[in-house]
C-alpha cells in the first residue's frame, strides 16, 4: 500500500466533494442575474432570486396558517405570561389616572353645568314641592363659587373600574384580536416584503439562518469525497 498515494486520493476526493458541495450552495444564489452573451445563457440566474416571488409567497402562507394562525395568535394574547404583564400595566395606569383631579377631564364649567342639571332633575322629580324654588342656572353659579377639590377615585371605585377594564381587554384580545390580524392580510404583508429584498439581502438572511446547516452540506461532501477517494485507491490498485 502506497500511503502516500492513498493520502493524495483521500485529499483530493474530500477536496472536491467539498468544493463541489460549496459551489452547488452557492448555485442556489449565485448569479443574481443571468449571464448572457448575446442572446445565449452562460450562467442561468440561481434557483431562489429566480423563484424569489414564489418563496415570498410561500412564506407568507407559512405565517398565516403556522406561525401567526388565528389559533396561535389566540394561544399568545391568552397566554398566562401576556395576561400578567397587561394586568400589571392597567393597574399602574388605571391607579395613576384615578389619581388624578377630575379638572383634568373636565372644565369646572362643564362640571358646573352636568350637576347643576342632575340637582335640578332629581328636585323636579323627587321634591316637586321645591322645584319652583330653584333653577338651573342658580344651582350652576352656586357650583362655580364652591372650590371642592375633587379626585377621580372619590368617585369611582378603583377596583371595580380595574376589573371591569381587565375583563373588557382580555375579552378583545382573545376574541378580536385574532380577527385583526386575519383581517390585516399578513401573509401578503409577509410576501411583499421578502419579495422587496434584493438578492443580495436575501442571500445574507438565508445565509445567516442556515449557516450551519450549509456548513454540515460542505463538510458532508467533505467526506463524502473522502470515501470515494479511499476506495477509489483500492479499486485502481
Amino acid at each position: 500500500m502506497n500511503i502516500e498515494v492513498l493520502a493524495i486520493s483521500v485529499g483530493v476526493g474530500a477536496s472536491i466533494g467539498y468544493i463541489t458541495n460549496y459551489i452547488a450552495i452557492k448555485m442556489l444564489f449565485r448569479p443574481y442575474k443571468a449571464v448572457k452573451i448575446g442572446n445565449i445563457t452562460v450562467f442561468p440566474q440561481g434557483i431562489i432570486p429566480k423563484e424569489k416571488k414564489t418563496l415570498a409567497k410561500k412564506v407568507g402562507e407559512v405565517v398565516r396558517d403556522y406561525i401567526l394562525s388565528e389559533d396561535e395568535i389566540k394561544k399568545i394574547v391568552t397566554s398566562k405570561e401576556v395576561q400578567i404583564e397587561i394586568e400589571n400595566f392597567l393597574n399602574q395606569k388605571i391607579e395613576n389616572m384615578l389619581d388624578k383631579d377630575i379638572q383634568e377631564f373636565i372644565t369646572k364649567e362643564e362640571m358646573a353645568e352636568k350637576f347643576a342639571e342632575i340637582i335640578e332633575k332629581v328636585v323636579k322629580e323627587k321634591f316637586s314641592m321645591f322645584a319652583s324654588f330653584i333653577s338651573k342656572s342658580m344651582l350652576k353659579d352656586i357650583l362655580l363659587k364652591l372650590e371642592i377639590p375633587l379626585k377621580i377615585n372619590q368617585i369611582i371605585e378603583p377596583g371595580k373600574v380595574k376589573e371591569i377594564l381587565k375583563k373588557e381587554i382580555f375579552e378583545f384580545l382573545e376574541n378580536e384580536v385574532p380577527k385583526i390580524f386575519l383581517k390585516a392580510n399578513i401573509d401578503k404583508i409577509v410576501e411583499e416584503k421578502v419579495a422587496s429584498f434584493d438578492e443580495k439581502t436575501l442571500e445574507d438572511m438565508l445565509f445567516i439562518l442556515m449557516k450551519k446547516h450549509f456548513g454540515f452540506i460542505n463538510f458532508a461532501g467533505a467526506a463524502l469525497g473522502a470515501i470515494i477517494g479511499f476506495v477509489q485507491y483500492f479499486v485502481i490498485s
